[in-house]
Parts: C-alpha cells; structure tokens; sequence
C-alpha cells in the first residue's frame, strides 16, 4: 500500500529520462515500465511525457534543412533545437514539485540526454540501442501507416537518409555517454522492464513505496 505524505514533506518526483534514436523503442519501454510501476508489486504514481509534444514542427524558432536531393525546404526534427527544450525543463520543475506530483516522471524523445538542461534534471538516465538497419525498417513501416505525415515510402526513406540520419549520427548516438542504463530495443520486455522499474523503485524515498 502506498502511504500517504505530506504535501509539504513531499520530495520532487524522480525523473527518469529515456532516449534512444528514432524507431528504436523507446515508447514501448516507457509504456511497459509505466504499466509495471503503476501496477506492480509496490504501486507507485507514474506519469509518462513525450518530448514530441514540445517539437515545434516547421514553425519558427524550430530549425529546418533544405533537402539536398529535392531542394525542398522541411522541418529539422533531429535537431536539439526542434522542441522548445526551455519550456519543458519548466514545465518538468512545476510537474514535479506541485502539490499533485506524481512519485516518477518517465521522459521519452531522441534528444532526453543530449540537451544538457534535461539532462541534468534527470535522477536516472536510459538509453535504448538498435541496429541502424531494425531502426529504419521500422520507421518505414511506422511512417506508412500515415501516423506521422507523408506516408510516402520515398518520402520516409530520403528524410531519415538526410535528415534522421544525420541528426542521430551527431546527436542522439552520442548522447549513450550519458547513460546510467543501456537496454536493447528488440530484448525481452519481460526481463529488462523489471530490471529497470527494480532501479527506478530503489531511487524514491522509502516513505514513497
């Protein structure tokens, strides 16, 4: 059972940030390690956000790049620069000390360590490897569906080459320095989950599970 604080008495909530390149699996983690938190043997308040949500999408201030095979003007989404990081770094200060805070945060987007004022924030920092070519393939299949825009094959395909590429390759790749923990996109759900939830349960106050 969890008991109950003090608002007052009560610690910001722990913030667990999740990156990874794109395709790689990283919303499916977050969605089983909230499932197992919120759940599980000790049952702990768990709210998920997604970095997408702060992406500009081709509006100003957020980067774009000419494409070098079209000449066509598009919006940079694998830049750090693509989402209003400033926003969400107060929008995660506020989420975590109201009076409402969950016990974790779970933070899941391509740049949750590579942009030094989230990644300081975090109290434990994941990050969700794939094989280049798994990652592709399953942005294509992704992207067809029409979930995320153009559902042209061509379309995908010349964007990741030119733009997700490049930006994993500078950015998101990189930013495995950061991490505390490494999990596989394509490993047993069922054996890294409780490892991970285990590690994330071992950082709240013991008053908290």
């Amino acid at each position: 059972m969890t008991q109950k604080i003090d608002p007052a008495e009560r610690r910001p909530s722990v913030l667990v940030g999740i990156a990874g390149g794109s395709a790689s699996g990283k919303t499916t983690l977050t969605a089983a390690l909230e499932k197992l938190l919120a759940s599980g043997p000790a049952p702990v308040r768990v709210e998920a956000i997604g970095m997408d949500r702060y992406f500009y999408r081709g509006t100003a201030p957020g980067p774009l790049f000419t494409s070098p095979s079209t000449g066509e003007t598009l919006p940079d989404n694998n830049h750090p620069d693509s989402a209003d990081n400033a926003r969400l770094a107060a929008d995660l200060d506020a989420r975590r000390n109201s009076a409402t805070a969950p016990d974790i945060i779970l933070l899941e987007g391509l740049m949750a360590l590579h942009v030094q004022e989230i990644r300081d924030r975090c109290d434990l920092r994941i990050f969700v490897e794939l094989d280049a070519d798994v990652r592709a393939l399953r942005r294509l299949l992704r992207d067809m569906s029409g979930v995320r825009g153009n559902p042209d094959p061509r379309f995908i395909a010349t964007y990741y080459c030119e733009c997700a590429r490049v930006g994993h390759e500078r950015y998101v790749e990189p930013s495995r320095q950061h991490a505390d923990l490494i999990l596989r996109g394509d490993g047993d759900l069922n054996r890294t989950v409780p490892m991970a939830a285990a590690v994330i349960h071992s950082l709240l106050p013991s008053g908290d599970l």
